[in-house]
């Protein structure tokens, strides 16, 4: 059972880790392509109410991965503790 608990703990965590990654990196007004090429310029647009529900979507799924991360590392820590 044990083995089962910390596995699922694991998973959670690569789910939350990449939903992090993906939707909190992503919150930024910069044009990537031009900045990688090292002449970008930060704009921030007028939002549009599809740009707002993108970043309310983006926060929500960003504080999802979060708390994935945190239950999934609960899980392997409480998988340590159950008798085998």
């Amino acid at each position: 059972m044990s083995s089962h608990l910390n596995t699922l703990g694991i998973i959670l965590t690569i789910v939350g880790a990449y939903l992090v990654w993906r939707y909190l990196t992503v919150i930024s007004f910069v044009d990537h392509d031009e900045y990688l090429k090292g002449r970008g310029v930060l704009t921030v647009p007028d939002p549009t109410p599809e740009d707002v529900k993108r970043y309310v979507r983006s926060i929500w799924l960003s504080k999802l991965g979060l708390a994935l991360v945190v239950v999934g590392g609960l899980l392997q820590i409480a998988s340590n503790y159950l008798p085998k």
